[in-house]
């Protein structure tokens, strides 16, 4: 893997290009696009071509809802992409889930556990590994303690730290011995919660070993993930993320995994953060929610969402979005959607991924854009207000609606349980 920064600005963060293999080249800020089980969710493989034929990809697969294929991904003599249906796409797996609440707990001394469908496994450094070698994927994460977020002890926080520290020694020196892992890259993981302290001892740690070691960070353990990253307060958490930043060399990748908003998103760009995932646009479909906010100024005041269980859109004939390009957008309506969701019909969240993503893909567009004129400043500012006169909240609130049982397993009520 080769990264490239093609522009730093003080204002607007930085421009950078990544090359995976012989792949064509990927612009940061990058939008990863998350996996359950190998697929983008409610999509099938060509609708998401249809979807994303204008817009590099990059597939974000997740050993939490695949560790199930590793037995016989060992057998497999293609690549990971050809796999999972998405043939040419370059894959990067991560431990945990970012569209999903990560359990706490279940940590030891020289185990994480991975929270799977079929329950709980304890994983060590070397069994990591292994799952790992039969996934082969061109890009995946260091084993680490992430389970953190802004509520967790101090002690809870160092403990991360040490033991992070311990399974990446055996991930240091695992990887360049394992032959299905050669082409591989690694991300170091840096872990400590809120405490500047810990996250300069993670960071240490890393930066000690040699050259090559591995190809980029990720920074881990500020949420539990799900609804979790979309409640974060920019005041605790973009005070760390700086800290961490300034630590680390410009030429290496940060990732930084989980549903945030798209003002915070917007203010990890401007840090230096390149690599996000479209685990927030997953969570605004599964709770009802269409993405309406504007990232092209204007003089029209936006909402974040659009809640398609609203009974006021159910005579409304206009599209989710006005303007907007997408598949869901040019042939249904408001009303149609709505009604969807009323009669638990699966077109219902096909729909609305289709549009969120779309909007998703297309934002990132706009990122790129400002940023290379240095007005990413202007565009976090209109992001903000939207145009109104108190700030937009981002904020994914869950569905709580109530569920009968003859509709338990249809359409939107599969994603809302």
């Amino acid at each position: 893997m080769k990264f490239v920064i093609k522009s730093i600005s003080k204002n607007s963060g930085r421009l950078g290009q990544l090359r995976i293999k012989e792949s064509k080249e990927l612009q940061t800020p990058l939008l990863l696009q998350t996996t359950k089980g190998g697929s983008i969710p409610y999509l099938s493989a060509e609708v998401f071509e249809l979807l994303s034929q204008d817009h590099q990809q990059m597939l974000q697969l997740t050993l939490s809802t695949m560790e199930q294929m590793s037995e016989s991904l060992a057998q497999w003599n293609r690549s990971l992409s050809d796999y999972v249906g998405y043939p040419g796409y370059n894959t990067l797996l991560l431990l945990r889930d970012p569209c999903e609440t990560t359990p706490t707990g279940g940590n030891d001394r020289d185990v994480v556990p991975l929270f799977t469908r079929h329950g709980k496994e304890s994983l060590t450094a070397a069994r990591y590994l292994d799952i790992v070698a039969n996934f082969a994927p061109d890009v995946y994460q260091g084993l680490c303690d992430a389970d953190t977020n802004p509520e967790s002890t101090k002690k809870r926080v160092q403990k991360s730290v040490d033991r992070t520290e311990r399974f990446m020694e055996q991930c240091y020196e695992q990887h360049s011995k394992l032959e299905r892992l050669k082409d591989s890259t690694l991300l170091a993981p840096i872990v400590g919660g809120y405490s500047t302290f810990a996250r300069t001892q993670s960071i240490k740690h890393a930066r000690q070993q040699p050259a090559g070691s591995y190809g980029g960070y990720i920074l881990e353990g500020f949420h539990t993930n799900g609804l979790a990253a979309t409640e974060l307060k920019p005041a605790q958490l973009l005070p760390i993320v700086e800290h961490c930043v300034q630590q680390l060399e410009e030429e290496q990748l940060r990732l930084m995994p989980g549903a945030y908003t798209p003002l915070l998103l917007l203010e990890l760009i401007r840090l230096g953060v390149d690599v996000f995932d479209t685990s927030y646009a997953y969570c605004a479909a599964v709770n009802y929610k269409a993405l309406t906010f504007s990232y092209v100024q204007d003089k029209d005041e936006h909402a974040a969402f659009l809640d398609v269980t609203d009974e006021a859109i159910k005579e409304d004939f206009k599209p989710l979005l006005k303007d907007c390009s997408c598949l869901a957008c040019q042939k249904h309506t408001r009303a149609y959607i709505h009604h969807l969701y009323k009669t638990h019909e699966l077109l219902g969240p096909i729909l609305l991924m289709i549009h969120n993503l779309h909007h998703y893909m297309s934002f990132f567009e706009a990122i790129r854009v400002s940023m290379a004129a240095d007005r990413l400043p202007e565009l976090i500012e209109h992001v903000r207000m939207q145009n109104a006169t108190t700030e937009v909240n981002y904020r994914i609130e869950p569905n709580n609606k109530v569920v009968g049982k003859a509709a338990m397993g249809k359409g939107f009520i599969a994603a809302a349980v």
